[in-house]
């Protein structure tokens, strides 16, 4: 018995999903045998798109897009169309394949889902989308072949639901590598003057002007650390990789349930997590206390999946002094964009004349 339920709970774990592992069934794929990376196996007529990493398959999905649209950048919804068009072909046994795209609100605008089967990689594919909805299509020789429409959400385009998105994202922040000579600057500290002059690099809000993506800089473009200069720095380290330099973040994660994960990453990390994920970080201050530390919210924004991450962030004095330390951050993971506008009206309010002051 014991055996038999080590051997099922590694093959659990070679899929990011449970749906990938009943896909992965239903086409009698051998996964193991694939390679780290994308890979186009073919089995029961279909050339497959999968991808693993570090041995777990994180997408299946029929191949309609080529290796060089891939590499152009993360577009989430290109993995979606493929999963999602295998899912239909292959729906669960709890559905047919019009009742899921009814539940999903997933509409065939041209063609239907037999047009699927005529696609070639090397058709002209184009989507846009607003904060509600995704179009897509997909054309040859200037006529439209297939067009799509369906809802910005996240546990449709990810394929995770809540509890695996939540239980997945421990091991996603710490599997992320900070690329490229990150940190290498000197940092400007003005350890012993006031400072009354900032040049700004980004200057975009979010919500309201006191959530901004703001970064901070003196005459030389470096990012500003300085005691003297509490809410500067402090954006500044939970915005810029070059500031966050030596920082590392405690994070506690409260999750479905209220399930808590605790860990400790270079708070470096976090940023380039976000950042390879397509959020857009912000940052509001909520107090800075008589002593210089402060509470603040970092919003960590997924336009393109209709999700942010709210993570609230005690950051010390002593960080901003010595330039190292621990923040510590309390983070509610793949909140909606609508239920995040509704959680900080009362925000945006209470703190609009503490935020300007402080500034």
């Amino acid at each position: 018995m014991c055996l038999s339920l080590a051997l099922q709970a590694s093959a659990q774990s070679l899929f990011r999903t449970a749906e990938l592992g009943r896909l992965a069934t239903e086409l009698e794929l051998d996964v193991q045998s694939l390679p780290e990376g994308y890979s186009h196996p073919q089995t029961k007529d279909l050339t497959l798109t999968v991808h693993k990493t570090e041995g777990t398959v994180d997408h299946i999905g029929r191949q309609l897009f080529s290796d060089h649209v891939r590499a152009r950048g993360r577009i989430p919804v290109l993995n979606f169309l493929e999963r999602y068009f295998l899912q239909l072909k292959y729906p669960p046994q709890v559905k047919t394949a019009s009742m899921m795209a009814r539940d999903d609100e997933f509409y065939f605008v041209k063609g239907s889902l037999s047009t699927v089967d005529k696609l070639l990689p090397t058709d002209n594919f184009s989507f846009s989308n607003d904060s509600h909805h995704y179009e897509a299509s997909w054309s040859r020789n200037g006529k439209t072949l297939l067009s799509v429409y369906f809802p910005v959400e996240y546990e449709l385009i990810s394929g995770e639901n809540k509890i695996e998105a939540e239980n997945n994202l421990m091991g996603d922040i710490q599997r992320t590598q900070v690329n490229g000579p990150l940190g290498q600057r000197p940092l400007a500290t003005n350890g012993t003057q006031e400072c009354s002059t900032f040049n700004v690099q980004s200057d975009a809000t979010y919500l309201s002007e006191f959530f901004s993506n703001r970064i901070y800089t003196d005459e030389e473009e470096m990012p500003i650390i300085s005691s003297r200069s509490p809410f500067q720095s402090a954006s500044n380290i939970m915005l810029s990789i070059d500031a966050a330099d030596g920082i590392q973040l405690k994070i506690t994660q409260v999750s479905y349930g209220f399930k808590k994960n605790v860990f400790t990453i270079p708070l470096q990390q976090w940023i380039a997590f976000c950042r390879s994920n397509g959020c857009e970080l912000y940052f509001g201050v909520e107090d800075i206390s008589d002593d210089g530390d402060i509470q603040a919210v970092v919003l960590a924004v997924n336009e393109q999946e209709n999700y942010n991450h709210v993570l609230n962030v005690h950051v010390p004095a002593h960080a901003i002094a010595q330039r190292q330390g621990t923040v510590t951050g309390r983070l509610y993971p793949f909140i909606p964009t609508h239920n995040v506008m509704n959680m900080f009206t009362a925000y945006r309010k209470s703190n609009a004349q503490t935020i300007k002051r402080r500034k």
